[in-house]
C-alpha cells in the first residue's frame, strides 16, 4: 500500500501544481500608447501602424493555449483589464509632453527633428538652423526623451509590471510612429531616415 500511495501522491502533486504569471497586457498598453501619442500631437493625422501588432503580442507575453490535459505545471494568467495612465506622476508627464509639443512640431515639420527607431526624438539635421535654434533643438529633444523614458517606467510601475519597461517602450515606439504626421522623418531599423 505504501508503494502505491507515493506514486499517486506525486501524480496528484504534479497535476495540481499551478504557477501564477502576470500577463503583460500588450493590447491595453498599445491603447494607452496610442491615446498618449494622439493627445501629444493633437493635430497629427491618425494612421494605421505599419507594424504587425500580433508580432508584438507574441513577443511580449500573449498567453499560450494549453490543453486541459497537458502534463506538467499549469499556468494561470492574471490580466489587467485597464491600464492606469492617470496617476499624478503620469498625468504630469503627459501634460509636459503635450505642452512641449507645440515647440517641437515646427522642428519636426521642417525635418530638423526626427523620430528615432527606438521611439525617441533625435536631432536629425542642423542644416539651416541658427546657433540659437540648434541649441533649442538639442534642449527640446533631451527634455522630451527624458520624460518619455520616465513615462514608460511610471506606466510599468503603476500597472504592476515594473520589469516590463522595455516592452512598454517598444509598444510606445510603434505608437509614436503610427501617430506621426505625414512628412515627418522616421528612422528605420538600419539608422536611415525616410519621410512618412
Amino acid at each position: 500500500m505504501k508503494q502505491f500511495s507515493i506514486p499517486v501522491f506525486l501524480s496528484v502533486a504534479l497535476v495540481s501544481c499551478v504557477t501564477i504569471n502576470i500577463y503583460f497586457p500588450a493590447e491595453e498598453v498599445r491603447g494607452a500608447a496610442d491615446q498618449i501619442a494622439r493627445e501629444t500631437w493633437q493635430d497629427a493625422p491618425r494612421t494605421q501602424s505599419s507594424q504587425n501588432h500580433s508580432s508584438l503580442l507574441k513577443q511580449f507575453g500573449k498567453e499560450s493555449n494549453k490543453s486541459l490535459f497537458s502534463f506538467g505545471p499549469a499556468t494561470a494568467y492574471a490580466q489587467a483589464q485597464d491600464i492606469n495612465i492617470n496617476t499624478p506622476e503620469i498625468r504630469a508627464i503627459r501634460d509636459s509632453l503635450r505642452n512641449r509639443s507645440s515647440a517641437i512640431i515646427p522642428f519636426m515639420d521642417s525635418g530638423h527633428i526626427g523620430l528615432g527607431n527606438d521611439g525617441l526624438l533625435k536631432a536629425r539635421s542642423p542644416e539651416g538652423l541658427s546657433l540659437k535654434d540648434r541649441a533649442e533643438v538639442n534642449k527640446l529633444v533631451s527634455a522630451d526623451n527624458g520624460e518619455r523614458e520616465r513615462l514608460y517606467a511610471a506606466i510599468a510601475r503603476a500597472n504592476g509590471f515594473p520589469d516590463k519597461v522595455d516592452e512598454t517602450r517598444a509598444i510606445f515606439a510603434d505608437s509614436w510612429k503610427a501617430e506621426a504626421r505625414s512628412g515627418w522623418y522616421i528612422e528605420d531599423r538600419n539608422g536611415n531616415w525616410r519621410q512618412k
